[in-house]
């Protein structure tokens, strides 16, 4: 499994969607800066790094991460690769495994990038000197968002994956479901829905009135991590389906 996801890492080097989230969080940075500088207020770091994680989480991860996630899965079928290594002695659902831990690492990496973007805006919008404890809050807040929304979509990137192109019909799903997490956030379901699950655990402050119930949020992520596992185990029976099918054709 190790040796798989190093190959998939490998891969990404030839894969220019990369860029899609680059611009993306760059996008999101920007974006949090013009909120910030459009009130008369002083702008703050912390208050900076909260408009960052609200955009984040409601629109650039969910999308982001689906899209980039389905494209690297869709590869091996555009590229052809698939039924090539399925010939080998390694199942769809062990790759489909590699390939989606491989997708959580890359999410991961766009929270600490983010965080850079967050960092290097805000020291330059900012007023004052930025405390050093506050930044380092902000780099595990952004780091933890990129964890829980890749979390919170793995199930949508896995389900969408067992079909050529199907990743684009995901990846316009998780524009919606992340966009929802604007109307869902500081009410009763943030805890529940599972795009906002993740504020309360990384503790975003927000205007300082929201309230989380971190065991409902993790137990939501959880099960969504449990969701996920249990559409890998499944693609053993999708593995069955096309080997049974294709001994039908044969016959």
């Amino acid at each position: 499994m190790i040796n798989i996801i190093i190959t998939e890492f490998q891969k990404l080097k030839r894969y220019s969607i990369l860029w899609v989230g680059i611009v993306a969080v760059l996008f999101s940075a920007l974006l949090a800066a013009f909120q910030q500088n459009s009130g008369n207020e002083i702008i703050q770091y912390e208050s900076y790094a909260n408009s960052v994680i609200w955009n984040n989480f409601s629109m650039a991860f969910p999308f982001m991460i689906v899209l980039i996630g389905g494209y690297i899965i869709n590869r091996e079928y555009v590229d052809h690769t698939l039924k090539n290594m399925l010939t080998v002695p390694i199942s769809f659902r062990k790759f489909l495994a590699a390939k989606v831990i491989t997708v959580g690492f890359v999410a991961v990496l766009y929270g600490f990038f983010s965080f850079l973007c967050t960092f290097a805006f805000g020291a330059m919008i900012c007023h004052g000197a930025i405390d050093p404890a506050l930044v380092t809050k902000s780099l595990f807040q952004l780091v933890g968002l990129g964890l829980c929304c890749y979390l919170a979509v793995l199930p949508i990137i896995i389900f969408f994956s067992r079909k050529q192109n199907g990743f684009l019909a995901g990846t316009g799903l998780a524009f919606v479901y992340g966009f929802c997490g604007i109307f869902i956030a500081g009410r009763a379901l943030t805890d529940y829905y599972p795009i906002t699950a993740g504020l309360g655990i990384i503790k975003f402050t927000g205007d300082g009135t929201l309230i989380f119930n971190l065991s409902v949020e993790i137990g939501v992520l959880l099960l969504m991590a449990v969701i996920s596992i249990l559409m890998l185990l499944c693609t053993k029976g999708l593995e069955n389906e096309r080997t049974y099918k294709k001994q039908v054709k044969r016959v």
